[in-house]
């Protein structure tokens, strides 16, 4: 399960408001708040982008590590690249796409979907491959994977 505690602290560290970090997200304060509580899950667009703005990696924004160090981010969320990098990350590991939709409890046509970067994959399935892999969010859409 994510935690999504460490926004609120990001946010408060930062002297800044509900109202204010929605502004900047582009979200209403109501659709932030839910994010912030863990009623909602924030989408990973909004995650890549809260993470940019505070040049922090995905990673620590979500409490998988406790860097703080700052780091330099892709300026938009690539797609293709994300699903490219899953599909060799899964081909390395010698698996097929029904196997990932069952990791991630989807069809495999989402899958597929995700692996062209024709849809985002969610925020809380991302977190569960990352963790299948023991790999950090961070790389998985900055980084370019190649096939072993």
């Amino acid at each position: 399960m994510i935690d999504f505690a460490r926004i609120k602290d990001i946010r408060e560290d930062n002297d800044l408001s509900q109202e204010s970090i929605s502004e900047i997200l582009g979200v209403k304060r109501s659709t932030y708040s839910m994010w912030e509580v863990g009623i909602n899950i924030i989408s990973l667009k909004y995650l890549y982008k809260f993470a940019q703005y505070f040049n922090y990696s995905i990673d620590y924004v979500l409490g998988l590590t406790n860097d703080r160090t700052t780091v330099t981010m892709n300026k938009e969320l690539d797609l293709q690249k994300l699903g490219n990098n899953m599909k060799i990350i899964r081909l390395n590991n010698g698996l097929y796409q029904k196997d990932i939709a069952k990791l991630l409890n989807v069809k495999q046509s989402s899958i597929a979907k995700y692996e062209k970067g024709l849809i985002p994959i969610p925020t809380e399935n991302l977190y569960t491959f990352c963790k299948a892999f023991n790999l950090s969010f961070y790389d998985i859409v900055n980084q370019e994977f190649t096939l072993n």
